[in-house]
């Protein structure tokens, strides 16, 4: 059982590949020499060439202490007319259209190897530094806030009320947030740290409406009320700074894997742009604006 198993992967494995090489055009493509020496089989006028039986023995004669016989080269030889055969049969039955699971495989080999086209070069420090230059908002550290808040926890609506409107008039009276906080504001956990603080790290003291919130401030801000799930709460924005840019040599990986996205985007891009000049796309006329 084991070995039928082992034979069945090894033939799909064999045809799920076939199936994409002829669909990346490699088949028809090939230059190689396919003269009757180099040919060991046809079918249907496809030739199994001697390399592809060559590649197919090597394979097993890793997991073999002897020498490979005549009666396995045959063997081997049989097993990859039937994955010819039975490709052959999967493009006739259209199971790139039919089969999602051919149709992923096929579209994902084709975006490799778009990719492995484009990234077949050297990017140098130079390049990297300029593309470094050129965006250097793009990697600019997060904005850090310092921020304060006054906390009024939920009683009944008559008390909220008035709790909430004394709040707003000291705040607009100019009175110290810190003061109002001590005399109207409820004690929470955790406390804000008095120090700038990027998103990531207020959002382990903030409710993720009020992260939100806080970073639509101006410096010296104060919101209204904002109701979360446990509350009433006045965000303060004392002040805020910008990240400031970090060495090159701080970010050569982050910059080298963002040039090689940015490089892979365009690539597929430019790529599928040929595709659709090449092959005759038609929209539906209620698409076709």
């Amino acid at each position: 059982l084991r070995l039928v198993m082992k034979k069945s992967i090894f033939l799909f494995s064999g045809i799920t590949a076939g199936l994409i090489f002829i669909f990346l055009g490699i088949f028809d493509n090939q230059k190689l020499d396919k003269t009757q020496s180099n040919i060991v089989a046809l079918v249907n006028d496809h030739p199994i060439l001697q390399s592809d039986l060559d590649l197919a023995l090597s394979a097993l004669a890793m997991n073999k202490e002897n020498s490979i016989t005549p009666e396995q080269v045959r063997l081997v030889l049989d097993r990859l007319i039937d994955e010819q055969l039975l490709l052959q049969r999967g493009v006739e039955l259209n199971l790139p259209q039919n089969s999602n699971p051919v149709r992923k495989m096929i579209i994902n080999s084709m975006i490799d190897s778009i990719l492995s086209e484009n990234n077949d070069f050297q990017i140098t420090d130079e390049v990297l530094i300029k593309f470094y230059n050129e965006n250097i908002a793009f990697f600019l550290p997060p904005k850090e806030l310092r921020l304060k808040k006054i906390f009024v926890k939920f009683d009944n609506t008559a008390k909220d009320d008035t709790r909430l409107d004394s709040i707003r008039e000291m705040l607009i009276n100019g009175e110290d947030f810190d003061e109002v906080s001590l005399k109207e504001g409820d004690k929470f956990l955790p406390e804000i740290p008095d120090t700038y603080l990027p998103e990531r790290k207020l959002l382990d003291y903030l409710d993720p409406v009020l992260v939100k919130n806080a970073f639509n401030l101006k410096d010296g801000q104060i919101t209204s009320e904002i109701e979360t799930s446990n509350g009433y709460n006045f965000l303060y924005l004392v002040d805020s700074k910008k990240g400031e840019p970090l060495p090159f040599s701080d970010m050569n990986e982050k910059v080298k894997a963002e040039y090689i996205r940015r490089s892979d985007e365009t690539a597929l891009t430019n790529y599928l742009e040929w595709l659709r000049q090449r092959y005759n796309v038609i929209y539906d006329e209620k698409f076709d604006e």
